[in-house]
């Protein structure tokens, strides 16, 4: 027996009212509440169809059983728009509408799929794209790498991560914990799984996703996340001092276990960070917090060092001060931002501070430095005058390239770094969601995570999207 589609099963219980007369309330000038039933040619219902008046006001969009309800008076002309259809207008008259019971009445619609659609590379040039395709779930995080891409997916059935290729095809997905929320990707490429208090490196193995060496977070954030930067002779770690007010980047030779600084970022505020540190201890607050042992003499004893006071009693003490509690919130500073990264056989430390950007060797050879301020900002009573920087770079490893984020009402615009000159080479505005999130860069590509209100019915979506940058 053939199989009744949801459209058959409506049509078979209408049809009677259908073929009776139209009821008379219909026909007069009252405001009509209509109910709509959206489908294909081929009996498909269709979501996500907005559906505007005359006077281009949105009226109506289509659920997940392609129904809404609209409010219009006969002689009014109904425009039905989905990205993926023609366009449709349909005049509200007595011979379109049925099953009327007072000002009650159904209507059916039937969209045609395009078929002047643009060639794929147009379209991603020109507008974002779901970089995943199922509307229905919530992106908690993710990661782009030359593998593929990670997501945690939430939905109302389960939490999960995947792991696609970059031509959004599922290879392997597993249930994960709801308290896993955040990945991280340290420099050795791997992606860890990280909650508030555990970590677990995952591995596909060409068949499934695979949860490896379980880890408390604090263990985590102490051994693994120092690393910035690995190379075929250098480990480099990353150390905050004075009040988080300098950033010492310390390179390890993998051969022979020898250490130096490689950078060290600070600014005017050095100062007055360590003087604050110093008043805290006089004062007592330090004294009251519960830290743990020094991170870097762990990760040094980890790498087979001898422990010494090689950078200086002040930069040891001073990093790892945790103010966790709420009552020494105000204690909390501002760290200063002054990224590292490694690619094209070079290292490149944006020194912020001092507004140049290093450039060194593999083996940590320092090559040379040259001049940036495109984060630079004047000020003039105490506003921020001339400049959107979110003090954020965003790295595209795949090709190479840099680029600054900068934002304004939402909109945020990336501007690419020559890294020869330290220049800004050029701009490209993401013109079609204010207010995306966690942007990267792979390959040309930018991801970023958009809040959809209309992507599903009464619960907001947080979606991944992706749009070609050149």
């Amino acid at each position: 027996m053939k199989k009744l589609t949801f459209l058959n099963v409506i049509l078979a219980l209408l049809l009677p009212y259908v073929l009776s007369p139209i009821h008379a309330s219909a026909q007069n000038s009252n405001v009509l509440n209509i109910n709509v039933i959206v489908s294909d040619s081929t009996g498909k219902v269709l979501k996500d169809v907005a559906i505007y008046n005359s006077s281009q006001h949105l009226i109506g969009i289509t659920n997940n059983f392609g129904t809404t309800t609209i409010s219009a008076h006969l002689g009014d002309a109904i425009v039905f728009s989905h990205v993926s259809y023609e366009q449709k207008t349909i005049k509200i008259t007595d011979e379109n509408i049925f099953d009327c019971n007072e000002n009650n009445c159904h209507l059916l619609v039937y969209l045609n799929l395009k078929t002047n659609i643009l060639p794929e590379a147009e379209i991603i040039e020109n507008v974002p794209h779901l970089a995943y395709s199922n509307k229905q779930v919530w992106v908690s995080d993710y990661k782009v790498n030359d593998a593929g891409m990670y997501l945690i997916l939430d939905s109302n059935s389960e939490h999960s991560l995947i792991f696609l290729s970059h031509e959004q095809d599922t290879l392997a997905k597993a249930k994960i914990n709801k308290k896993y929320d955040y990945l991280y990707e340290d420099a050795f490429g791997n992606i860890h799984l990280l909650s508030k208090d555990t970590a677990y490196q995952t591995y596909y193995d060409g068949e499934k996703l695979n949860m490896l060496y379980p880890v408390d977070i604090q263990t985590f954030k102490q051994r693994l996340m120092p690393v910035q930067v690995i190379t075929d002779s250098l480990l480099v770690l990353q150390r905050y001092a004075s009040m988080w007010q300098e950033i010492l980047y310390i390179s390890v030779n993998r051969n022979n276990k020898e250490t130096k600084v490689l950078a060290d970022c600070y600014g005017s505020t050095r100062e007055w960070g360590r003087t604050y540190y110093r008043d805290m201890v006089k004062d007592g607050v330090i004294d009251a917090i519960q830290r743990e042992n020094p991170m870097f003499p762990d990760i040094m004893e980890m790498l087979g060092i001898e422990k010494s006071n090689t950078f200086g009693d002040d930069a040891i003490e001073n990093t790892f001060v945790d103010f966790g509690s709420s009552q020494r919130a105000r204690y909390r500073l501002q760290p200063i931002y002054s990224p590292i990264a490694f690619f094209n056989d070079t290292i490149y430390v944006f020194d912020l501070e001092k507004d140049k950007l290093i450039k060194f060797a593999e083996n940590g050879t320092f090559v040379k430095d040259v001049d940036i301020s495109f984060h630079r900002t004047t000020y003039r009573k105490n506003s921020r005058i001339g400049n959107n920087w979110d003090r954020n770079i965003i790295i595209d490893k795949a090709l190479g390239t840099c680029y600054a984020q900068f934002s304004k009402d939402g909109h945020v615009t990336l501007k690419e770094i020559d890294l020869q000159t330290g220049t800004i080479k050029n701009a490209i505005e993401l013109t079609h969601h204010v207010f995306p999130e966690n942007i990267q860069i792979h390959n040309g590509i930018v991801y970023y995570k958009f809040i959809d209100v209309r992507q599903t019915v009464g619960r907001d979506c947080r979606s991944l999207y992706k749009m070609k940058l050149k």
